[in-house]
């Protein structure tokens, strides 16, 4: 059997074990990593490679500086500041979503995440309000805004321009048209997870949500940190979180501040060694590597672009330009969901181009609409690294992911057919 064909069948089988929902996602992630390993899809130092990949090393310090951020005053400030919002959920989500956005926009939407995560947990268990109603929303609305403009990844926008200027088109995309598509996505993102969403999600008790990851709740029977170290931990904290939002203008790595910054905390006292150990969450680092694994398997093999291709040839058949977009845009949000967004855009905007300019057609509608789809990650912690960090935390299943983000996703197609369309027809 080929590598090709024993990636799918390990992709099918990861999507299995989401659904039934009874295997630990920790075994998940270790189970990926050996069989690619052993199926020799790939080289040992890559199969495992996840666990030192920037991302899970950007999560694990997290983890400790979100431990330090519960040792503070910061969160009951926080809690405080909205219990006016207790009995009015959805407008604490509409707000929760508009920073989701603002965030993502100017650093990326797990970034996003690891900044907000151990405050809205903070948030939502000392006003009453189940963590599920609140972090699916934040982060499907984080996820799709990233990049959105030229700020954070948005920087690579308009290198998919050059791409594509590259293979023979005639004029390039603005740096503006690719927030000008996003946003009428994002408006609709954020009324959709403020009315819809959280009726879709799981009402679990935090309480129960609390033992599965305890590094994201406060410990009520910590001793009170004393007023110099309060300060100390607040300032390192929000002081590296800063820097991480504006690292790529300041040309540093994201992991590194984050890792500078839990070692700040544990040197300075704000956190023990035995605290800072203790919130690494280990199911989640786990989880991440061994889709990080399978993402790269499924690019070396020659799977998605296998995929890419056929998607091609059944966008030649069509005549109706209305049609044509919708499914470079519904091809788009299919693969950045086993794949990653990266991994998405990079295959499909050549892929789309070519087909265009074999048509004689304008790739710009085309290109847009393959940027922007592949932001819409927020089906699978496959294609969306960053869910993996909320599912333990939130208590959520595939299914919940599904169950919410599916309606949404048809939405998002159906606006897919006409936006990109009415900026650059086909």
């Amino acid at each position: 059997m080929s590598p090709m064909m024993i990636t799918l069948l390990i992709l099918l089988a990861v999507i299995i074990a989401f659904i039934s929902g009874k295997v630990p996602i920790s075994l998940i992630g270790i189970l990926v990593m050996f069989a690619l390993m052993a199926f020799n899809i790939l080289p040992v130092q890559r199969a495992f490679g996840g666990l030192i990949n920037n991302s899970v090393l950007l999560f694990a310090a997290m983890f400790v500086i979100g431990k330090g951020i519960q040792r503070t005053t910061l969160v009951s400030s926080a809690a405080n500041f909205v219990e006016r919002f207790k009995d009015k959920p959805r407008l604490l989500t509409f707000f929760t979503c508009i920073i989701a956005s603002l965030l993502a926009i100017v650093s990326n939407g797990t970034i996003a995440l690891v900044i907000m995560l151990p405050i809205l947990c903070g948030i939502c268990d000392d006003i009453g309000l189940s963590r599920s109603k609140l972090l699916y929303p934040f982060e499907v609305t984080a996820v799709s805004s990233a990049g959105a403009w030229f700020l954070g990844i948005g920087a690579l926008n308009m290198s998919w321009s050059s791409v594509m200027m590259k293979l023979g088109a005639k004029a390039p995309v603005n740096i503006n048209d690719f927030l000008i598509a996003r946003l009428p996505f994002i408006i609709v993102i954020i009324l959709y997870m403020t009315f819809i969403g959280p009726k879709l999600l799981p009402n679990h008790d935090n309480a129960e949500l609390a033992k599965k990851s305890p590094a994201m709740s406060a410990n009520k029977s910590d001793k009170p940190l004393s007023k110099g170290k309060n300060i100390l931990g607040i300032a390192i904290s929000l002081i590296t979180i800063i820097i991480m939002i504006l690292s790529s203008y300041l040309h540093l790595q994201t992991y590194e501040v984050a890792i500078a910054g839990a070692i700040l905390l544990v040197i300075t006292g704000v956190l023990t060694n035995k605290e800072a150990l203790g919130a690494l969450n280990l199911n989640i680092i786990f989880l991440i590597a061994g889709m990080l694994g399978l993402a790269d398997a499924l690019q070396v093999t020659g799977a998605g672009k296998m995929v890419g291709n056929a998607m091609a040839s059944v966008a030649k058949s069509i005549t109706n330009p209305f049609l044509m977009m919708g499914l470079f845009f519904l091809f788009a949000l299919i693969i950045t969901n086993l794949m990653g967004g990266l991994a998405a855009v990079s295959i499909l905007v050549p892929l789309w181009t070519l087909t265009c300019l074999k048509l004689g057609l304008d790739p710009r509608g085309a290109v847009l609409a393959a940027s922007t789809a592949s932001a819409f990650s927020f089906l699978t912690p496959i294609g969306g690294h960053s869910l993996a960090l909320i599912m333990d935390t939130g208590g959520y299943t595939l299914n919940d992911f599904l169950k919410c983000g599916l309606p949404l996703a048809v939405i998002l197609c159906v606006m897919g057919c006409f936006i990109t369309q009415f900026m650059y027809p086909l």
